[in-house]
């Protein structure tokens, strides 16, 4: 297996194809998985910046009467 793979998903794929034919989809491969870790981290950071924004715009509840 090649050492560029770090996500068990994309090594197992790249294990799942036959021995003679890896070497010519192991870019491929590599390519995508380099592209989902870079969407999953877009998103993380969207999400966090969404909490950051949402907490300075935020005004505290007015303490409503009990009747």
């Amino acid at each position: 297996m090649h050492s560029t793979l770090r996500t068990p998903f994309w090594r197992a794929a790249y294990q799942s194809l036959p021995e003679t034919v890896r070497h010519r989809y192991l870019a491929g491969i590599a390519r995508a998985e380099r592209w989902e870790l870079a969407l999953n981290a877009a998103g993380d950071a969207l999400s966090r910046m969404k909490i950051i924004v949402a907490r300075l715009f935020s005004t505290p509840a007015k303490p409503r009467p009990a009747h």
